[in-house]
């Protein structure tokens, strides 16, 4: 029996829209709730017209929202409360809904879906920290009770995965890892192969790229100055750094840093140009949080270092332990020593991470 999917985000962004449109193919309706959002960073809303347009039962449900200024554990972001979600809750059979950082929202829906005979499902990351702090236990603590009348609890990672069965009162935790849409890295698999089959390392020349939001959460300056270091020890080596991208540090690092060895693109969201920087480069390198990037790199083929904790999914993602460091300080040594890198690893890397799959799985876990 078909059924309507609604789906309540903070706010839809542009990767994980192209990643849940795909549902439009299993569901009779498919409705997106989503605020405002941001102008720019990681908060900044989609584009949603395209997607309306391609799919007849799709619904983006732009709703106003009070807005709540919030510092979370890695990140800065901020909180939407929509009351009006609640008018929209009857209208859908099956609810999934952010986690923890909409907890907000998720206090209320819950308990009316729950009372409507609504399935819900909690989508959440867990927690990528090695230590637990005290603010995030009494997170847990107030959560845990909202995460106990869910039906099903989806991990972004393995980690995550235990860290809600352990720690958020999760009882039936499935795994699903990705948050993108994989059908543009389905289209240039023959690329990517080539990429990788062509790839030459030249040792006096490496060549880093980081691509994602420039926020201080993700350590881009300390980066910098470990490539500047670098580069004054070793005059007979040369280490470039490029970084796509754009964010609220942007123009503060490029009036610093800008320089032959470190150059900035501000942000490219055409994937047809931005496969150009991955395939010219030598390794992806993120220092501080994330995980949608290093999926990302690996799908086109280059290869990331970065640091263990970055949000949980690198351990999925990265086949080659030697890439999962323990600590920033971690990263000179390895490129000091840097050598020619074995892709091959990563050659069929879209077959693994399909969202094909992700849908098909969370589609049987609605069912």
């Amino acid at each position: 029996m078909s059924k309507k999917f609604l789906i309540v985000q903070r706010v839809i962004t542009s990767y994980r829209l192209g990643l849940l449109k795909e549902l439009c193919n299993y569901f009779d309706e498919v409705g997106i709730v989503t605020s405002q959002g941001e102008k720019s960073g990681t908060l900044k809303k989609a584009n949603t017209d395209k997607a309306i347009s391609e799919y007849d039962n799709l619904q983006i449900h732009e709703l106003n929202a009070i807005k709540i200024k919030y510092t979370g554990e890695t990140r800065g972001t901020s909180l939407f409360f929509y009351p009006k979600v609640i008018s929209l809750i009857n209208k859908y059979d099956v609810l999934l809904l952010e986690g923890t950082t909409n907890i907000i929202n998720n206090s209320y829906i819950i308990p009316i879906a729950r009372i409507l005979g609504k399935k819900v499902i909690w989508w959440d990351s867990g927690y990528s920290e090695e230590t637990r702090t005290v603010k995030r236990k009494i997170i847990d603590f107030c959560i845990k009770p909202f995460i106990k009348i869910t039906h099903v609890q989806m991990a972004y990672s393995s980690k995550g995965k235990r860290y809600i069965e352990n720690h958020m009162g999760g009882e039936n935790v499935f795994l699903n890892l990705n948050t993108i849409n994989t059908e543009y890295f389905e289209t240039i698999k023959n690329e990517v192969e080539n990429s990788i089959k062509n790839y030459k390392f030249d040792s006096e020349h490496i060549k880093l790229l980081y691509v994602g939001v420039v926020e201080k959460r993700k350590k881009i300056e300390e980066l910098i100055h470990i490539i500047q270091k670098l580069n004054a020890e070793n005059p007979n080596k040369k280490y470039s750094l490029t970084v796509i991208g754009g964010g609220e540090q942007l123009e503060e690092l490029k009036s610093k840093h800008s320089s032959s060895n470190i150059i900035f693109h501000g942000p490219i969201y055409d994937k047809e140009v931005l496969k150009t920087f991955y395939f010219n480069s030598d390794l992806f390198v993120l220092p501080g949080d994330g995980g949608l990037a290093i999926l990302q790199s690996l799908l086109y083929g280059l290869p990331v270092l970065c640091i263990k904790g970055a949000d949980g999914t690198e351990r999925d993602y990265i086949l080659d332990p030697p890439f999962l460091l323990d600590s920033l300080k971690d990263i000179s040594v390895f490129l000091k020593s840097l050598k020619p890198i074995n892709r091959s690893l990563y050659t069929n890397y879209v077959n693994r991470v399909s969202s094909r799959k992700w849908v098909q799985d969370l589609h049987k876990k609605a069912s």
